[in-house]
């Protein structure tokens, strides 16, 4: 065969791959921010209807189950429900025909508009959909721009810091429109490994049970995990001991050694940096909020000690251009006590925010823009729905929200990304050095 024959074939082989290489579909895809996505799932219409009947006590269901509770003797509701599952990927109908689903989310649960956590792997532990085990589409009732999750997730990847990738999507449920929908990345081993190189180690999601400052709870490993800190994986054996341990240190470490002593357990640069953003983004239920602790995961990386925050639920996020940038911070133990004796750490956290600000810009600056991007991308699908809600100022009431709502809320977020800037600097500017 001649080297011109050969150089023939392969350029042919090329050029037949090459159609089904530009199809070819990954987790990037799903989560292009450029496309509003579709997805349609078909549930038998009377597992739905159970779904709906027993949303919340599902949700109680597992708590109590993590406290060693029951909530009856009867047998434990059934909560995951079989469904199929499309996606329609540049025209294409891209089909999963066994996958569950179950409901999601705490205070902004709902019966009207839930929110739905779709496992891939449920049936199968080794199926994944783009190699993901699992995403959750968010309702995002408490919202009514259905904006926040998704604008400060992207704000904080842009800061480097790691957070799950967001689009939205227009849902259907057995072919009737659902609402808009937030898809999030759920924080899992393949978050990890994507985001730190490692899965091994130890995952524990925050579960809000009770208003909670990182004061010292004793010496009872079990009074910190699996409840409030519920394990995400490592089930049986999810090791709390050096939970224990990394409180009692925050409250226990010398004035003098505060910073050294606690960087054994906690990634401290991180954690500033990620309260930093959030400070920035006025988070009102985070991990320094006005509820306490919240909505954060904790990951212990492998054959250490050591620990990082990740961020998760972003729907308080930019609740006041004017809230105070230490806010909050003398109410929790660890950010008291940093504010008071480690300045190295209070020095992360007043650069990560002037950094912020050098991000988000002014008045047509990079968070103005994108807002502005987004809310083009979803307003005909936001219009259409009308199902959704909002609870503007978190009042723990869903209302039915309505299009005015909406653009009232995005012409708010248009504001705070004009001036919050200007703002936080000038906060910085007059903190004593």
């Amino acid at each position: 065969m001649t080297r011109n024959r050969i150089t023939f074939i392969f350029a042919l082989f090329w050029i037949l791959l090459l159609p089904f290489q530009s199809n070819a579909q990954t987790s990037d895809d799903l989560f292009n921010g450029d496309i509003l996505q579709e997805i349609r799932i078909y549930i038998a219409p009377q597992d739905y209807a159970t779904f709906k009947q027993t949303n919340f006590i599902c949700a109680r269901q597992d708590l109590e189950a993590l406290a060693g509770d029951r909530i009856s003797t009867l047998p434990r509701i059934v909560c995951d429900f079989a469904i199929e599952f499309h996606w329609t990927f540049q025209g294409r109908d891209i089909t999963l025909p066994q996958v569950s689903v179950k409901s999601h989310g705490k205070g902004s649960r709902s019966n009207i508009k839930p929110s739905f956590k779709i496992e891939f792997n449920r049936y199968e532990s080794q199926n994944t959909f783009l190699g993901l085990r699992s995403v959750v589409l968010r309702a995002d009732t408490q919202d009514a721009s259905l904006m926040h999750e998704r604008v400060a997730m992207t704000f904080f990847r842009k800061l480097g810091i790691p957070a799950s990738r967001e689009s939205h999507t227009r849902l259907y449920i057995n072919d009737q429109y659902a609402g808009l929908y937030t898809i999030v990345e759920d924080v899992d081993p393949i978050f990890l490994q994507r985001n730190f190189g490692e899965s091994d180690g130890y995952l524990y999601s925050y579960e809000w049970v009770f208003p909670w400052t990182f004061g010292y709870l004793g010496p009872d490993a079990s009074g910190y995990s699996p409840l409030p800190l519920k394990p995400e994986n490592n089930l049986i054996h999810f090791d709390s001991g050096p939970i224990e341990a990394m409180v009692r240190t925050i409250n226990e470490a010398p004035d003098s050694q505060f910073s050294a002593t606690l960087s054994q357990y906690i990634d401290l640069n991180a954690l500033f940096r990620e309260l930093a953003a959030e400070s920035f983004v006025a988070e009102q239920d985070g991990i320094i909020g006005d509820y306490a602790l919240n909505n954060f995961f904790l990951y212990r990386f492998q054959n250490t000690i050591r620990s990082t925050f990740i961020p998760w639920d972003k729907s308080n996020t930019f609740w006041a251009i004017e809230r105070e940038i230490f806010h909050n911070f003398t109410s929790n133990v660890l950010t008291r006590r940093a504010q008071t004796v480690a300045p190295d750490l209070i020095a992360i956290y007043e650069d990560t925010l002037r950094q912020a600000a050098d991000v988000a810009g002014g008045p047509g600056g990079w968070l103005e823009q994108e807002i502005t991007r987004e809310s083009e991308q979803i307003r005909q699908a936001v219009y259409d729905d009308t199902l959704k809600l909002c609870d503007q100022g978190a009042t723990g009431y869903l209302h039915p929200c309505s299009n005015d709502e909406f653009e009232a809320e995005v012409a708010y977020l248009i504001q705070f990304a004009r001036q919050r800037a200007d703002f936080v600097r000038a906060q910085l500017a007059a903190t004593p050095q």
